[in-house]
């Protein structure tokens, strides 16, 4: 089966791991930046695979990435909000398409979304 793996444009990448890496809980699995030139890196988080980049034509910042069947998103919003993260306080939400799912989108400090969304019969 294929994989998509987004790309996700950053600016920064100092901003990009303390967004990312510090306050979502990915982890960085790779990484190339050969010596004055951009990152580009790819994270995860359980099974969402990301390519976090700062080259520009990579992608266009302004992206909304839609991370469907995210289990456990209630314990995993419940973590992100006991951080105190002072730049994101995200809500959960249940879609007006679907009352039988929840869904948390964040903003990372690039104009970038990502929306985490459960179903309610795979709720734990």
């Amino acid at each position: 089966m294929s994989v998509v793996i987004p790309i996700i444009r950053i600016f920064d990448s100092h901003k990009a791991l303390e967004f990312y890496i510090n306050w979502l809980g990915f982890k960085i699995d790779w990484e190339h930046k050969p010596d004055h030139t951009p990152i580009y890196m790819q994270i995860s988080l359980r099974d969402v695979i990301l390519h976090l980049s700062e080259h520009h034509g990579d992608a266009s910042p302004g992206a909304h990435v839609s991370i469907d069947d995210f289990t456990r998103l209630r314990e995993f919003h419940q973590q992100l909000i006991d951080q105190n993260y002072k730049y994101n306080r995200p809500g959960l939400e249940v879609p007006e398409w679907n009352s039988n799912g929840i869904m948390m989108t964040v903003h990372d400090p690039f104009g970038n979304r990502l929306t985490f969304s459960e179903e309610m019969t795979t709720l734990s």
